[in-house]
């Protein structure tokens, strides 16, 4: 807990420093400031329940311009987590931005650029990614370069392969991501691939500790389908070790809207990892007004380690401009 507590109290200051340079040469700047709450009750196997604060969260975002357009991005973010009881960073960054942002360089703790994590983001959804199984990290610290050339948008992440855990935790190993994407008016399309060592995330159920990875990641998003929003992604790859193990799987995530406040959602996935899993979950999002959405969701894990949850939530979000 203390390291925690550390790790993401120096990430703040090293962010709000940055910020703090950077004020004397910038021409105009824009600072907004946005956070939330998740609340939630959960009940598993129909035997065992419990309410929790599932996270708080503050974030502060800081462009500085100059005659040319944005140059330079400070984003910084804590999220206090399981009743108050961890505090964890998540994306802390510094951004220097090119000319019409053909190119960027991010440097700080952000999300990898892998596959559906790259446009969406389910932390405080109740549907999520298979990432703690396919990968087993999400965020983590190091250098991005991205941008776009031409139709494709491009990154390439080189980090230290410890997720949100403390700075003690760094060895010498890497992990490299990088990423193409296609986006078309109707539908994007993109590829991914991830190399090197992995500290497994704290919620992974698979493979605790260290482990060399290999995936190759197809994914798809598309836009024209009126009310439904379709998201798909393929995983291929392999653990490292003296045998070395095949994995793959895939996900289907849909959300239809039925009016401008009420949504179905649904989750199809798999997994293969010494033994197979199934994800089956449904749910629906209710817009109570603008920042405040009741949810509902039951999801069941098939195969190994069969679970089923059911859980509500009530999350609220604001975000304001200065």
């Amino acid at each position: 807990m203390r390291s925690q507590v550390a790790w993401g109290r120096r990430a703040v200051i090293i962010t709000l420093g940055l910020i703090g340079a950077r004020v004397g040469v910038s021409s105009a700047n824009t600072l907004n400031v946005s956070g939330g709450a998740d609340a939630r009750y959960v009940n598993t196997q129909g035997r065992s329940h419990r309410g929790v604060l599932e996270g708080l969260f503050l974030n502060v975002r800081q462009v500085f311009s100059d005659a040319q357009g944005d140059r330079w991005i400070a984003v910084g973010q804590l999220d206090l987590d399981d009743n108050v009881d961890k505090i964890r960073p998540y994306q802390t960054y510094l951004q220097y931005k090119g000319p019409l942002g053909r190119w960027n360089i991010r440097a700080g703790h952000y999300i990898l650029p892998f596959g559906l994590l790259s446009s969406h983001d389910t932390e405080r959804l109740l549907l999520t990614t298979l990432e703690p199984f396919s990968v087993g990290i999400k965020l983590d610290t190091g250098l991005e370069i991205f941008g776009f050339q031409g139709p494709l948008d491009y990154a390439i992440s080189v980090s230290q392969g410890v997720g949100r855990r403390h700075l003690t935790d760094v060895d010498d190993d890497k992990l490299v991501v990088g990423r193409l994407e296609w986006d078309h008016e109707t539908l994007t399309l993109g590829l991914s691939g991830l190399i090197g060592t992995v500290l497994q995330a704290e919620e992974a159920e698979l493979n605790s500790g260290r482990l060399y990875e290999k995936r190759l990641a197809v994914d798809m998003t598309t836009k024209t389908l009126g009310p439904l929003i379709v998201r798909m992604e393929g995983i291929l790859g392999e653990n490292g070790g003296p045998r070395g193990q095949t994995v793959g799987g895939g996900l289907l995530l849909a959300d239809y809207a039925l009016s401008s406040k009420l949504e179905l959602n649904f989750k199809a996935g798999h997994w293969q990892e010494r033994g197979g899993r199934n994800f089956l979950g449904a749910g629906l999002t209710y817009q109570v007004v603008k920042g405040l959405f009741l949810r509902m969701a039951d999801t069941y894990q098939l195969g190994r380690e069969e679970r089923n949850v059911a859980a509500a939530q009530v999350y609220a979000e604001f975000s304001r401009s200065f």
